[in-house]
């Protein structure tokens, strides 16, 4: 099947939230959560309405541990408690979105990201226009040829220059950076004594991590012997950077069709 003249809007629906919950003045509880609820309707129906989709999906986190804890336990383990009303607030626009014409995807043991890569991989392949509406720099791991990425709350798009410009690496390159740096906000470590310029430096010398983890012993000195010494974790931090895109939503492209109410 081909989906010319499909554009399908990708939603992250936990980046959004947290960033519009993070924003609301303080308040009660309960006033917390019903601005937080209004905020993120009136988001939606603006990024609809801007950006036009004939397709929409708004991925959420799944309960639980995910496929990357099972591979790497502390993955993500510094990263403060959540508001305990967030759950609350999840609960309901889970429900809500739902209700107001836009399908919600949940996959046990997987995180809202991976949801958002495989349905964009996927819809590309196939002719659709893809846009991701997250901040979430992971996500430009995705970008290319009919799939674009766009900063709801700066309201410009994420691109392949800008990501260069931030990393001095190219978006292909982003996780074998991140993979020697280490990346904080998913608690993964990196290889010890490489930091941004030396892991840029490399990666402008050889295509990507695997190359120069290969070639350790050329580089030398104390880089090198931490590459050959840490390999092996190297390779695992890439693997847990790496968006999953063969999962099956269990969905047919028409439930992704937008109804009218969020559009009203």
């Amino acid at each position: 099947m081909q989906l010319a003249g499909v554009r399908f809007l990708l939603i992250d629906g936990p980046n959004l939230i947290r960033r519009i919950h993070a924003a609301i003045a303080a308040g009660n509880k309960n006033q917390i959560i019903e601005q937080t609820i209004s905020s993120t309707h009136q988001s939606l129906s603006r990024a609809l309405k801007q950006h036009k989709p004939t397709h929409a999906l708004c991925a959420f986190e799944c309960v639980g541990p995910t496929w990357r804890h099972e591979l790497f336990p502390d993955y993500k383990k510094d990263r403060p408690d959540m508001p305990v009303e967030l759950n609350e607030i999840f609960a309901r626009l889970q429900k809500e979105i739902s209700e107001n014409g836009i399908l919600t995807v949940q996959l046990p043991a997987m995180e809202a990201d991976d949801v958002i890569a495989s349905a964009a991989v996927k819809a590309v392949a196939q002719g659709a226009a893809v846009t991701i509406l997250s901040t979430d720099t992971g996500q430009a791991q995705l970008l290319g040829p009919g799939i674009r990425q766009y900063n709801h709350f700066k309201q410009e798009p994420v691109t392949e220059q800008s990501i260069q410009q931030r990393f001095s690496v190219r978006i292909t390159q982003l996780n074998d950076y991140l993979a020697m740096v280490g990346d904080k906000s998913h608690s993964l470590p990196g290889v010890p004594g490489i930091g941004a310029k030396t892991a840029a430096r490399l990666l402008d010398t050889y295509t990507g991590l695997d190359e120069i983890l290969n070639a350790a012993e050329e580089i030398g000195g104390q880089t090198g012997k931490s590459l050959s010494e840490n390999r092996d974790l190297a390779r695992l931090v890439k693997k847990l950077l790496t968006l999953r895109t063969d999962l099956s939503l269990g969905y047919s492209l028409r439930c992704f069709r937008c109804i009218d109410p969020f559009l009203q």
